[in-house]
């Protein structure tokens, strides 16, 4: 009897390691990642970007503060007009960026094998990371994105210096993203990358070209001189249209352009030309205010380019159409609009820049023409030549001469594709030296709460991270200048 009850005993227990393999082994879905890979983390790292870029960023506060735009006919004016705002206006942006891309992005350069993928990541978290420090100063850095257990569960980070820590640290970051990217294979990322398609070669460019973004950005505070020169010297960059990184929307329903699929969704794009940015267009004769605005086709400006002064709608009739005002063209608002991350007019720019402070392997102003035809390019706008003769850089004697020519230009050729980048760096050119928007080219609007000759100098802290993490930075002012703006 004993000898039957173990065998009983064993039986039994056979089966039960039997069926824990059987239901193991069926819970398993063989068409399921148990966890998702680089290639998916990465393309939702981008795909949450391209809002990032399009529509947190180039709309509504940027466009207005830029002055390429100004409030029109059929909404009563809103407070980015008047320089009024809160900091839940900035929820969405520091949400998306941080919950979103940068969590997916540091997924990957804390997990990942691949050396291709570890570099786009960390290229991606530097350009993420730099719009950040860019709108708010000192912001979480070293202890973002680290509530994981494995991570010290740090749910309540501490915001970092933006000048003594986070942008060395994004020189940092670049330099390791050109690391790994050089010791990358070819073929290991393909059509999960939206942006290059896997092509290493196009990424160490934008890196070495954001590279030299974060450098030049210090220029009148921290001068970077030797960095920049070797890295002129050394690196390649974003040098064409082809090099240029953007992510690119089809135009089809849940793949339209994020700025065009939100204004859309709303009430439109109401906003009419600054002549802020139509009256220096004019003054200079440039072709390009003809592809950046549409003519007014109804009223006595029809046929023609008719802006307001920023902020004085309320001094248009009220029951003048829209018609009778120009707006953003197809070339600046549109559902198939690339969102463009760095273009290689900026880029050139930057060497011009480079070359006149810091005396580069490059020459300024052949670097200052070859952004500026770049630009009549893409827009497909001719003569370049005469337009760029006309501007006489070469007359340009002294730096801040230079300065002011390549500041202006720049601020025109980001109009309609970069212009968030376009209020960034009209607050670096506007300089002691010399005030070129904000006592030149800049309008007050007539609502603003803010001094006569007073313009925003930065975004305030969420209102969500305020409530929700203790150890937040205090409360700014939107007149408080990030620490390269002075």
């Amino acid at each position: 009897m004993k000898n039957k009850f173990n065998i009983c005993l064993i039986l039994l227990l056979t089966l039960n390691f039997s069926c824990t393999d059987s239901l193991e082994e069926v819970n398993i879905d063989p068409n399921t990642f148990p966890s998702a890979g680089d290639a998916q983390v990465l393309s939702a790292a981008i795909a949450y970007m391209g809002y990032i870029v399009d529509h947190d960023l180039n709309y509504e506060e940027s466009m207005l503060w830029s002055q390429y735009y100004t409030w029109g006919i059929g909404v009563s004016i809103g407070n980015e007009e008047r320089y009024v705002s809160t900091g839940g206006d900035f929820n969405g942006y520091w949400q998306r960026a941080y919950a979103n891309s940068l969590t997916d992005l540091n997924y990957i350069t804390k997990n990942s094998s691949s050396p291709a993928y570890r570099g786009i990541a960390n290229v991606l978290k530097a350009y993420l990371f730099q719009g950040l420090v860019d709108h708010f100063g000192d912001i979480p850095f070293t202890e973002a994105i680290s509530g994981a257990i494995e991570d010290g569960s740090i749910l309540t980070p501490n915001s970092d210096s933006a000048e003594a820590v986070i942008y060395p640290g994004l020189v940092t970051m670049l330099d390791k993203a050109l690391s790994d990217l050089a010791l990358a294979e070819a073929g290991i990322v393909a059509e999960d990358d939206f942006i290059y398609q896997g092509d290493t070669t196009k990424w160490i460019k934008f890196a070495n070209s954001l590279k030299l973004r974060v450098l030049m950005r210090t220029s009148e505070v921290n001068a970077q001189g030797s960095a920049v020169q070797a890295l002129i010297s050394n690196g390649t960059f974003i040098e064409s249209v082809d090099d240029m990184p953007f992510i690119p929307f089809s135009g089809n329903t849940g793949d339209q352009n994020p700025m065009f699929a939100r204004a859309e969704f709303g009430v439109g794009m109401f906003y009419f030309a600054s002549n802020a940015s139509l009256n220096l267009l004019e003054s200079l004769d440039d072709p390009r205010a003809e592809v950046l605005y549409t003519k007014a086709t109804t009223g006595t400006f029809a046929g023609n380019l008719r802006g307001i002064d920023q902020g004085t709608i309320d001094d248009e009739p009220f029951t003048a159409p829209a018609s009778d005002y120009s707006m953003a063209s197809e070339y600046a608002y549109s559902a198939t609009n690339p969102a463009i991350l760095m273009s290689p007019w900026e880029v050139w720019f930057l060497r011009a820049e480079a070359d006149a402070r810091y005396n580069t392997s490059d020459d300024a102003e052949t670097a200052f023409s070859t952004a500026i035809e770049l630009n009549f390019d893409y827009m497909e706008v001719a003569d370049a030549a005469s337009y760029i003769s006309s501007l006489n850089f070469a007359g340009a004697t002294t730096l801040d001469d230079k300065l002011d020519l390549i500041g202006i230009q720049k601020w025109i050729s980001l109009n309609g594709t970069q212009e968030d980048e376009g209020w960034i760096e009209t607050r670096r050119f506007d300089r002691p030296a010399s005030r070129i928007f904000t006592d030149g080219i800049f309008q007050n609007p007539p609502l603003s709460v803010l001094p006569s000759g007073t313009f925003p100098a930065a975004w305030l802290y969420p209102e969500s991270e305020r409530s929700l993490n203790p150890n937040a930075s205090p409360q700014r002012k939107i007149t408080d200048a990030i620490f390269w703006d002075n």
